[in-house]
């Protein structure tokens, strides 16, 4: 189970004036923000939407149990394999069958896609006043 997050170019066009300022590394600008904050952001985003049981034990929502996989302007969010069973609550399967789909990792990655967003603007700002 996971969920991919991808620069859309027209997210991109917003911030073409900038990257024009920055020369030949603006990729690897982009990719220390995303690979370090971006996902800690998508994480956190999604761990908030997670269900948890009347249980007294503990939840994955309580122990870490997202990772992620760093690519070219972009990661992938998943779960580390001791909680693989969160694709149960997620898609409503097994159990979970004929509860309503919770998709939580989609909805915590389109809930976290502005404060991404923000927080590459202001990266970006800050390294044009440091660098310039």
């Amino acid at each position: 189970m996971s969920v991919k997050f991808d620069l859309d170019y027209s997210e991109v066009e917003k911030l073409e004036e900038k990257f024009k300022r920055i020369p030949v590394n603006v990729e690897n600008v982009i990719n220390s923000y995303l690979h370090k904050e971006g996902t800690t952001k998508a994480q956190d985003k999604i761990i908030y939407l997670m269900p948890t049981s009347n249980q007294k034990k503990k939840h994955a929502k309580t122990s870490n149990p997202l990772k992620s996989k760093n690519s070219n302007l972009g990661f992938t969010i998943m779960t580390k394999p001791k909680f693989n069973y969160l694709v149960f609550p997620d898609q409503a399967l097994g159990t979970s069958k004929g509860n309503a789909s919770q998709e939580f990792m989609k909805r915590g990655l389109s809930k976290s896609i502005t404060d991404i967003m923000d927080g590459l603007n202001e990266h970006i700002d800050r390294y044009l006043e440091e660098e310039f």
